[in-house]
């Protein structure tokens, strides 16, 4: 059962508003389902908690609860009782049940408080959080509890009930309530219903036998959107609403990749949510969040190849005012990476950081950097294609970009080819043997027509024959790697972002099969797995967050790829 509220939350698309499963404070490993509000990004230690949700039964005590998890909403069964939640209107959650109560119990800080408002509503205020909340009741009874300490209140909870059935709603907000009153339950459950129907039917088909697969996939995409706001300029499609509560500068390009087909605006606001922060020496922010934006570390600038891809599978999607400004961004992206991460013309740039290049704690930065590494200059020779083409109205400026990515490459199979594949190297000693037994040596593939024949063919066959390619998918580290670790995060396990990478690097080189192959197997891991943020490489099991946007993405580029019977 791949929609299982173990692993995936409960939300909607354009919302922060999320309940999904956490570990209890102090509770040995207990988990319990919360109410949160997935804002301010993923380095507070609460994830936007704001509730711990308990079902009781008639006698009201705790009554253990099993969940069936849909799109449109979730139920709850337990000790012959039900209640059901619906994400309506707003940051509005409805909820309606028979024969028992849920209770909320407030678990905030230290000035979270409960008041009355002039209207005589109780309203909760999680002072961290940054949110206040009114729950009401249309049928059935609603008892708010909570004792003024000098300061704050304490023991907060709000219960609904009802010896038959009760139904209420709670609303969500930063300043003050919203004036429209809420609908009904039934007509919440409609509206969510007709619009994740339409964003499913929407969605570029699959595989008749991973129909589940391809509804969670789907689903996450459009869950996992939040909207704008704060530092968000755009909707934004975050990785996930479990942990990872933001969007990363790479990230975004493969979510872009898989709304393209759907959303041709949304795709473009992935992009767009993240260069509408850049730098004015061209840097990238390494995430951003509603409330952040980093530049502690960036992240490798895949985004003229995801732009270039996008177009080829959506002919149109580069809109003139799309092309002006992707263009400008893109550019100052290029110009960062070779003006401020290399030490002049004649070098490659480099990754200061592990988290810089996306691979975070890869082998190759096993001892630290900066490390000039084969994908990065790979990338940029792709960027300055696409700024080329972007430009066809500008044949002069387009040769320029041309001439630079002839440059990147003559000093990538100068600097990096081995005689038998590409290497990683220590900017400052780079003559020392870095380990060689990662994916990334396998990127410049996706260079095409640009990469020799003899260079291709080895590195079709050392990842034929390196232990790289397992069951289920391409390792990020060898599995025959002294380093590989089946839960090692960027050493080892099989990742949704270098698959596709890699996918398209075989079909760049006509290894059609290949491709194929590959396709097939992560189909098959994902269906088996779920959206998982990594995946081990040698049993298939789903790895850290479980509800991955990326990995959504993905999921439904290659599904579609082999529905259509191309590789």
């Amino acid at each position: 059962m791949l929609f299982d509220i173990a692993h995936i939350p409960f939300s909607r698309r354009g919302r922060f508003l999320t309940l999904s499963m956490m570990s209890v404070p102090g509770g040995a490993g207990e988990q319990a389902l919360y109410l949160r509000f997935v804002a301010g990004g993923d380095e507070r230690p609460s994830l936007g908690r704001l509730c711990r949700v308990d079902f009781l039964d008639m006698s009201g005590n705790p009554a253990k609860p099993a969940f069936e998890l849909a799109p449109e909403r979730l139920i709850v069964r337990g000790n012959h009782g039900a209640a059901e939640f619906v994400i309506g209107e707003g940051e509005r959650l409805h909820i309606r049940g028979a024969c028992g109560g849920v209770r909320f119990h407030l678990e905030g800080s230290r000035y979270d408080y409960l008041y009355r408002t002039p209207q005589g509503e109780p309203c909760l205020v999680a002072a961290a959080e940054n949110v206040k909340f009114i729950p009401r009741a249309d049928l059935g009874s609603l008892a708010v509890t909570g004792s003024w300490q000098r300061d704050h209140s304490e023991k907060v909870s709000f219960t609904f009930s009802g010896e038959g059935a009760f139904e209420g709603n709670i609303d969500f907000f930063r300043t003050v309530p919203p004036r429209e009153r809420p609908g009904s339950f039934d007509q919440a459950l409609a509206g969510a219903r007709t619009e994740f129907a339409a964003w499913h039917e929407a969605m570029p088909h699959g595989l008749s036998d991973q129909a589940e697969a391809h509804r969670l996939a789907s689903y996450l995409l459009w869950a996992n959107t939040v909207p704008t706001g704060g530092a968000l300029t755009r909707p934004a499609i975050y990785m996930s609403k479990n942990h990872m509560i933001n969007v990363w500068s790479w990230d975004n390009a493969f979510s872009a990749l898989g709304v393209a087909g759907v959303d041709k605006d949304l795709a473009f606001d992935q992009f767009a949510v993240i260069f509408d922060h850049q730098d004015a020496s061209g840097l990238l922010p390494d995430y951003v969040n509603d409330r952040d934006v980093l530049f502690a570390f960036t992240k490798p600038p895949v985004h003229g190849w995801a732009v270039s891809l996008i177009e080829a599978m959506q002919p149109g999607f580069l809109t003139a005012e799309r092309k002006a400004y992707l263009r400008a961004a893109i550019g100052r992206q290029v110009d960062y990476w070779l003006t401020h991460a290399r030490t002049g013309n004649d070098a490659l740039p480099c990754y200061f950081h592990g988290n810089d290049s996306g691979w975070d704690n890869s082998t190759f930065f096993a001892e630290g950097g900066p490390v000039v590494t084969p994908d990065l200059p790979v990338f940029l020779i792709l960027a300055c294609d696409a700024l080329a083409a972007l430009l066809d109205d500008d044949r002069l400026r387009a040769e320029e970009w041309k001439q630079k990515a002839d440059r990147l490459q003559a000093m990538l199979f100068r600097d990096l080819w081995t005689g038998e594949t590409f290497r990683a190297r220590l900017m400052q000693d780079p003559g020392r043997e870095l380990p060689d037994q990662n994916l990334i040596q396998f990127m410049p593939l996706l260079l095409g027509e640009r990469l020799p024949r003899d260079m291709a063919r080895k590195l079709v066959t050392r990842l034929a024959d390196g232990g790289y390619v397992t069951q289920w998918g391409p390792a990020t580290e060898s599995v025959k790697s002294p380093f590989y670790e089946d839960d090692g995060y960027w050493r080892g396990p099989i990742w949704a972002p270098t698959t596709l990478l890699l996918w398209d690097g075989l079909r760049k080189q006509g290894e059609m099969e290949m491709a194929r192959t590959i396709a097939e197997k992560f189909c098959s891991l994902a269906s088996k797995s779920g959206m998982a943020e990594n995946f081990d490489a040698r049993s298939g099991r789903g790895l850290r967050d479980r509800a991955f946007a990326w990995t959504s993405a993905v999921y439904i580029l290659l599904a579609a790829s082999l529905s259509t019977k191309q590789p």
